[in-house]
């Protein structure tokens, strides 16, 4: 299990279950506070290849548009840089909209991203 953290929020990988998730409140101070995220979601992606990953979202209270602008390269870079032969999926609240139109924008940058909206 790998975990980055401080006292406003948490993100653990678990290998075992595929799965990284995302806790709190990510209002870092722009894109190189955002790297250390970016790479353990690389990391994820490039250990559950071929195979599927699931990123939840749904325990995340708030997120900036660097944190926004972070999880878009993390889909870019499952798509297009490095063409993994992995299914990624996304959990989210439905009714926290910003995480729902975050799900759709990801949406139409990897059309096979799969979206499972909780209520």
């Amino acid at each position: 299990m790998f975990e980055l953290h401080d006292n406003k929020y948490k993100i653990v990988y678990d290998p075992a279950t595929a799965s990284v998730i995302c806790e709190g409140s990510l209002l870092l101070n722009g894109a190189p506070a955002y790297e250390p995220i970016l790479q353990l979601l690389k990391q994820a992606a490039e250990t559950q290849e071929p195979n599927k990953l699931t990123v939840n979202i749904c325990a995340l209270k708030f997120m900036n548009s660097s944190g926004i602008n972070m999880l878009t390269k993390f889909v870019m870079y499952v798509s297009d840089i490095k063409q993994l032969k992995l299914t990624l999926v996304f959990q989210a609240q439905q009714q926290i909209a910003w995480q729902d139109k975050l799900c759709i924008n990801l949406q139409r940058l990897l059309p096979t991203l799969q979206v499972h909206l909780l209520n």
